[in-house]
């Protein structure tokens, strides 16, 4: 019996690798353009970063599909070429091949579920600070990659032509009316260079301007030093630490201790998590069962059998959502689990004892 486990195996690992390769291949170029426009402040090294820890975060549910698909390709070949009628006719009961599926599967649960608790969390995190909190905040709330700077509440703009590295030259400012000190006779001045250093670890941002112009008073300055409070940059648009950033086992502790604000939501997320690690375990009968059933009709008929689970699936996180709003309990976060047993019960019951 190992060997017809041992031979099904090889074909669902070989069948679930390239599936998943492919679906994760999909997903990571998608999301290119969202690792370019959250790495502004970076390199092109952020973006790649940014764009891999983007992709990874939709590892639950990749893993699920990858494997319900893998699974009914598999079984749906066998079907084709007969193996599973042969099977039967020696006397074989069908649990014995399907027992090769959820071997895999309780593998990929065990994984799974490692990677849930453990691994995500930290990557749904580091996701959001590849780079360093004070220069993204800087950047982005500066606007240094536009061509148009406004100074925070200010009221001053500026404009430059070009750039050389933290350096601006060529630079127009626009001083808003009341805050025009004595010695300027114009709200706009020409500068002929504008630095703004981005240093970590100082509490605040340094403006320097090189060669200040009034253009009706004349030449005023040289040099004048400006400085912008870091907390006014790095407070703004900030993202707080949320439940998916937390690792089970932390969000549990704070749950047990009466410390988390919203312990209900804390144990939804525990329950969700658990739910995406046991969907390989439950997805292997009914994607044999899926694929034992189209055996007459070809692969494609059961692919797109294989997408009423899925849909189910689906449903149920949309309908715990819902219900965990309207009753405030987490036991909803297992509606997938009961639309999916309603759905694949019967089918199981009718393929196994046929």
């Amino acid at each position: 019996m190992w060997k017809l486990h041992r031979y099904y195996l090889r074909e669902l690992a070989i069948n679930s690798a390239i599936t998943f390769l492919v679906l994760f291949a999909v997903v990571l170029v998608s999301l290119v353009a969202r690792g370019i426009q959250r790495s502004q402040g970076g390199g092109a090294l952020d973006a790649a970063l940014i764009t891999l820890f983007w992709a990874l975060d939709s590892f639950p549910h990749l893993l699920t599909v990858a494997f319900l698909i893998a699974t009914v390709l598999t079984f749906a070949r066998a079907a084709q070429d007969r193996e599973l009628i042969a099977i039967r006719a020696a006397g074989v009961p069908p649990r014995a091949p399907m027992a090769a599926a959820l071997l895999f599967g309780i593998g990929l649960a065990i994984s799974g579920s490692v990677a849930m608790h453990y691994v995500l969390p930290e990557i749904h995190f580091r996701k959001y600070r590849v780079i360093a909190d004070v220069v993204r905040s800087a950047f982005m709330n500066l606007n240094l990659g536009s061509d148009r700077i406004k100074i925070l509440d200010t009221g001053y703009v500026m404009t430059f032509r070009r750039r050389e590295g933290a350096d601006y030259l060529d630079c127009t400012i626009y001083c808003p009316p009341n805050r025009i000190v004595a010695s300027m006779k114009s709200p706009i001045l020409k500068v002929e260079r504008v630095s703004i250093p981005l240093e970590e670890g100082s509490d605040s941002i340094a403006i320097v301007l090189h060669g200040i112009h009034d253009p009706i008073g004349g030449l005023m300055n040289q040099e004048m030093p400006l400085r912008i409070p870091m907390q006014d940059l790095a407070e703004r648009g900030r993202r707080d630490e949320r439940d998916d950033d937390l690792r089970s086992d932390q969000l549990l502790a704070e749950v047990l201790r009466g410390v988390h604000p919203q312990p209900v939501a804390a144990i939804y997320t525990l329950f969700r998590r658990c739910n995406f690690a046991i969907m390989p375990v439950l997805m292997a009968p009914i994607g044999f069962c899926i694929a034992e059933f189209a055996q007459a009709r070809g692969r494609v008929l059961a692919l797109v059998l294989a997408l009423v689970p899925l849909g189910m699936f689906y449903l149920g996180e949309v309908l715990g959502a819902r219900l965990l709003i309207a009753t405030d309990s987490p036991w909803c976060a297992w509606m997938p689990v009961l639309l999916l047993s309603l759905v694949g019960g019967p089918l199981l019951w009718r393929q196994l004892r046929r």
